[in-house]
């Protein structure tokens, strides 16, 4: 036989085989259920943000399975898929069948989308096969997709750049500018701007809080512009204000970046200034009467101050201080031109509850410019009042006088009529005025009138008013001089007074009771300053003419109410003594060495002197049956506590890194007040190798105990390396007393710097450096594409011809093996 028959014969069958197989596919297999297998199971390595477009081999197992509907299931993933679908390709098979024949290639194909946040793991995707079995009866299978991710991408991050602003003048409009860069990997999506101005004196000069941008892609920027309005009562210098940058991400997690921006805001140089250029009033005023304040003021800066007004500080006014005498709620003063002063009475009363002194009146300025800018300041004056009856505290006097006693020696068991004068030195009328005897449970007088007081009701200011209140002399009232005490009460006050009582006698018995008291008491320093150490001194008076004290135990207590704790301590021994025996009318005196508590505030603190005794005669307690008397005197000492200035962080410095001598730098510091009580008047000035640039002195104000305030003013240099100086921190303390806190510093100063005037223009410029210039090409575009073209022309049909022998090689060798 010949190879064209051989060839021909071989031909014919593999086309009958082939017709053969399509034929039977068509037919499906029917069998229990559906089944299906990954012929080629891999791992799929996906990427974070990125789309990718996944061919999963498929082949029904038993049978094949028609009509199918796949889901892919993405639980549990960073994946998000689409809508699977069968492929068969070539050959011209039925494509919504999944065959059963190896020599069928079929795949499932599906897109899967990775989250931008998508971490590094193995992830399975599930794919879901929905068909009917041989019944018709709804049938599934499942199989199992592994995917893996290799590597994570950086989330958003946004950044500030080209910080700029124009000219930020106080009292003005500046405009800030900066571009917003996301130099993450992933895309920053709904940004916000917003601005923290804090108490910079700056504030927004635009409606909505939050600035709403672009999203922006990775390495974008977007440029922002903030309109800012800077208030008249911003402070010169350097401020932070914050910046807030808000985006979302995918799956919209809210994040924010905040970056400080510093800005410098510079004085208004040809804003008004108003200044108080001095003061008058009635140096002899009196409470009750017209204050007679004239204030003048004077326009310090280049241009005219408009509508200026005058106010009265609400913490000036007060029914104890100044009561306005007019009726708005400010003075209107006329426009006062640069350098011009400008004379106004200010209408006060002095209020007739007024202490005597030095009194503060706070006066609150307000006025524009010529574009209506507002302008504030505080100005504070001192008069000085003259305040007669009253104490210190601002209590009215009242005098007990013209005492007189009937009989002149009244007896125990008797009776007695006190006559005495009440008179009201101050200038303001008491009301509800009334007397009453203290202490009744244990004072040698009685009332003999049932009424518990004796009421005047209205004392006038600067009158006196004669009293007469009668008494019965206590059987226990000891001989010789006695005590009574009367209080006096009125609307919102009230004290006590003692009244001696004369020439006592008591004959009913030996058993009268000594009364013992601290005639006098005192320290061996002028100024008792916490933790300090000092010498306390009293006086124990036996007052009795006749019977004397015995067994005598006293006890010295410093302890203070509330959280103080014990305030006045022994510095040595026990705080108790014991004293043998008082004669009647004798005095014990005893010196306690006493250490100030170290933290104590200033203040007057109590030191309690409790004195336990005996007598001659003296009978139990009926209630408690213990034998003996008790009595507590509480005495008060003035104690000056120590203020604790610290001065810290102490540097000199200069914007642009050095610190170059005969040129201005900025001199900052800390300074905390570690003591009890506020530090008025704190004033900063340096010495030494260094000079102040703006004036002698730096106004820190007061200092609240436990506060820190920063401080920073400019200094000039006078010498070259290594300057020393001196920051000297003067004050006044709570007593009023000024005090010195001195604290050395040291920097290192540059020489002036001279420039060369022989350099060359041979350098390199580093803000516009010089690129470098990339290679130009091999080839010109034009003629690269061509090339292109060419090589896929020639390639094409040769590729073909090479597999087309391949194939028909194959086919030789089969058809040989066969016959």
């Amino acid at each position: 036989m010949s190879k064209r028959v051989e060839r021909f014969i071989s031909t014919f069958l593999s086309a009958v085989l082939l017709i053969m197989i399509l034929a039977g596919n068509t037919i499906p297999v029917k069998a229990q259920g559906i089944q299906v297998i990954n012929p080629k199971p891999e791992v799929y390595v996906l990427t974070p943000g990125e789309t990718t477009t996944l061919k999963v081999p498929v082949r029904a197992v038993g049978s094949s399975i028609h009509s199918p509907v796949i889901i892919a299931d993405t639980s549990g993933t960073p994946y998000t898929a689409t809508q699977p679908k069968l492929v068969t390709p070539g050959l011209g098979l039925n494509t919504d069948i999944i065959y059963e024949y190896q020599s069928v290639d079929q795949y499932i194909e599906f897109d899967v989308t990775v989250s931008e946040t998508a971490k590094i793991g193995i992830y399975q995707i599930k794919l879901y096969i929905y068909s009917t079995d041989e019944n018709g009866n709804p049938a599934s299978t499942d199989f199992t997709v592994n995917t893996q991710i290799l590597q994570e991408i950086g989330p958003a991050q946004l950044g500030i750049y080209n910080i700029k602003y124009s000219n930020a003048v106080i009292g003005k409009s500046t405009e800030l500018t900066f571009t917003v860069r996301n130099d993450g990997e992933i895309t920053a999506r709904n940004v916000f701007v917003s601005v923290d101005y804090g108490d910079t004196g700056m504030i927004a000069d635009y409606a909505t809080k939050n600035i709403k941008l672009q999203d922006i892609e990775r390495l974008k920027e977007v440029a922002v512009k903030i309109p800012i309005k800077i208030l008249s009562s911003a402070k010169p210098g350097m401020n932070v204000i914050k910046v807030n940058l808000t985006h979302k991400t995918a799956e919209g997690e809210s994040i924010t970046d905040s970056y400080d921006v510093y800005i410098t805001l510079k004085e208004n140089n040809d804003a008004p200034n108003l200044i108080l250029d001095g003061y008058e009033y009635e140096k002899s005023v009196k409470p009750g009467e017209k204050l007679g304040l004239i204030v003048k003021f004077k326009n310090n800066g280049k241009t005219t101050a408009y509508n200026p007004r005058i106010s009265v500080d609400e913490s000036s006014l007060g029914a104890s201080k100044f009561i306005k005498d007019y009726y708005t709620d400010y003075i209107e003063l006329w426009d006062i031109d640069a350098k011009s002063t400008y004379k106004t009475e200010i209408p006060l009363l002095v209020s007739k509850d007024i202490t005597g002194g030095v009194k503060e009146i706070k006066l609150n300025l307000v006025y524009f410019d010529e574009q209506g800018v507002e302008y504030k300041s505080t100005l504070t004056i001192y008069p000085s009042i003259e305040a007669e009856g009253v104490t210190e505290d601002g209590n009215p006097v009242v005098l007990i006088s013209n005492v007189k006693q009937t009989p002149e020696s009244p007896e125990a068991g008797g009776r007695i009529s006190v006559s005495f004068d009440v008179e009201n030195k101050s200038s303001k009328d008491l009301n509800d005025f009334k007397l009453l005897i203290k202490n009744l449970a244990g004072s040698s007088f009685i009332p003999v009138d049932s009424d518990p007081y004796y009421y005047i009701n209205v004392l006038k200011a600067g009158t006196k008013k004669r009293v007469t209140m009668n008494f019965t002399v206590s059987e226990s009232a000891v001989e010789g001089l006695n005590i009574l005490t009367l209080g006096y009460s009125y609307t919102d006050g009230g004290s006590d007074i003692d009244i001696p009582i004369l020439n006592v006698r008591n004959e009913l018995g030996s058993a009268s009771k000594p009364k013992l008291i601290i005639s006098n008491y005192g320290s061996d320093a002028e100024e008792l300053r916490a933790g300090s150490i000092f010498n306390f001194t009293f006086e124990v008076r036996n007052t009795h003419s006749s019977v004397a004290a015995k067994n005598i135990i006293i006890t010295v207590s410093g302890k203070s109410s509330g959280s103080q704790g014990e305030i006045f301590s022994p510095t040595q021994g026990s705080n108790s003594f014991f004293v043998s025996k008082i004669g009647p009318g004798e005095t014990y005196t005893n010196t306690l060495e006493l250490k100030i508590k170290s933290d104590a505030a200033t203040a007057a603190y109590p030191i309690t002197v409790t004195i336990e005794y005996e007598y001659d005669g003296i009978k139990p307690n009926p209630t408690t049956g213990e034998i003996g008397e008790k009595v507590t005197h509480e005495l008060n000492l003035q104690v000056v506590e120590n203020a604790r200035p610290v001065v810290d962080n102490v540097q000199v410095y200069s914007w642009d890194g050095n610190v170059m001598v005969g040129n201005p730098a900025t001199l900052g510091f800390e300074f905390y007040n570690m003591g009890k009580s506020m530090l008025n008047n704190v004033i900063a000035t340096v010495e030494g190798d260094f000079v102040g640039s703006a004036g002698s002195m730096y106004f820190l104000g007061n200092v609240n105990a436990g506060d820190r305030q920063y401080g920073e003013f400019d200094v000039i240099p006078n010498v070259e390396g290594m300057a020393k100086g001196i920051l000297k921190i003067t004050y006044e303390d709570s007593n009023g007393d000024e005090q010195v806190y001195i604290k050395e510093f040291e920097t290192f100063v540059m020489g002036a710097q001279v420039w060369d005037p022989g350099i060359e223009d041979g350098g390199v410029d580093v803000f516009n450096p010089v690129l470098p210039e990339p290679k130009k090409p091999i080839l010109p575009t034009w003629a690269f594409v061509v090339l292109q073209v060419a090589l896929f022309i020639v390639f094409v049909p040769v590729s073909r011809k090479v597999i087309i022998s391949i194939y028909k090689n194959r086919l030789r060798k089969k058809e040989e093996e066969m016959f």
